[in-house]
């Protein structure tokens, strides 16, 4: 499986994920402030593109749990400030999972230094 939509986007840290322990863990990323995608978004001031961060959500979901996933619903998606990657790189996801097969309801925080960045709720589904 492939699990990267943007080459070399961002990398994650470190994680508490444990097969036992799948409901509710931490990732820690970091993001690339260097990658091609701020070249176009924006040159001047570089801000990472929502549909990126939602990507990486999924892609440590698929990654965590081995299974191809394309998001079914975003009940809830808020982006309450720019993450500038000149400023921010390393972040904190707080995951909190209810796996309903054929579903993952996701609830996921992006969070650096206790500031919460874009809160997300919504569902996976298998592929």
């Amino acid at each position: 499986m492939n699990y990267n939509l943007l080459h070399n986007f961002y990398k994650e840290t470190s994680s508490t994920y444990t097969s036992e322990n799948n409901n509710s863990f931490i990732s820690r990323i970091e993001l690339n402030p260097e990658h091609e995608v701020y070249k176009g978004h924006f040159p001047q001031v570089p801000v990472a593109p929502g549909v990126c961060l939602i990507q990486i959500v999924k892609e440590i979901l698929m990654k965590k749990f081995q299974k191809n996933l394309f998001l079914a619903e975003g009940n809830n998606i808020k982006f309450l400030s720019m993450i500038n990657p000149k400023e921010s790189v390393q972040f904190q996801l707080d995951f909190t999972i209810k796996q309903l097969d054929p579903i993952f309801d996701v609830i996921a925080n992006f969070q650096n230094n206790g500031k919460i960045f874009v809160k997300f709720k919504g569902k996976f589904r298998l592929v």
